[in-house]
């Protein structure tokens, strides 16, 4: 199942207000201070959202830092991850030795702390089609999107293109990805969202 999409954008204030002038206002996420970035998030569904993701002005954390950040100088979908739940050291395996399973948090602007594991998506590439896995700790444990305003925003269509599709279908089969690659000439991700304020690409 898609956990969250990772829109990665130069500066997270003019991204918030452009998706608000479109019609669906992202919430204030809040801080990742080991990894130099912050966030704001948008709910598409249970337990599912899109992440918009910048450098932290006031982080120290110098490049690279994750998610392909430092490597792009236009607005990207550069990951998205997976839900892996109890399994994901199981599924870290499907994508390769030496893959590690890490643990991460972040407080959110309630005071709450947010722990999640994960599959490490690394600084490079800019973009991967292949998913980073995230456990948040069961059902019952707090996920990101459960205190999201319900916009009735909802992910309609996920694109997934790579240049050599043969090489990556395989592992994104083998980890029950809903979403296969195609043919294309660098990795791509694109979505399209629907909702009340109409569609949304990106």
């Amino acid at each position: 199942m898609l956990d969250h999409l990772v829109y990665v954008v130069a500066d997270l204030s003019i991204a918030v207000d452009r998706f608000s002038k479109l019609g669906y206002p992202p919430v204030i996420g809040g801080r990742h201070p080991a990894r130099g970035t912050h966030n704001a998030l948008l709910r598409l569904g249970d337990r599912s959202y899109l992440e918009l993701l910048a450098v932290d002005p006031a982080t120290s954390v110098p490049p690279p830092r994750w998610m392909g950040i430092d490597l792009v100088d236009a607005p990207v979908l550069s990951r998205w991850a997976l839900h892996a739940g109890a399994e994901i050291v199981r599924m870290a395996e499907l994508l390769g030795s030496g893959t590690e399973v890490q643990a991460g948090s972040r407080d959110r602007p309630d005071g709450e702390t947010l722990s999640w594991r994960l599959t490490d998506p690394g600084p490079e590439p800019a973009v991967s089609v292949l998913p980073f896995l995230i456990d948040w700790g069961g059902a019952e444990a707090p996920h990101p999107a459960d205190t999201l305003p319900d916009l009735g925003l909802y992910l309609t269509e996920l694109r997934l293109f790579h240049p050599a599709p043969d090489r990556v279908n395989p592992v994104l089969h083998a980890l029950g990805s809903p979403f296969l690659a195609h043919p294309g000439d660098t990795d791509r991700i694109e979505a399209v969202f629907t909702g009340p304020a109409g569609r949304l690409v990106v």
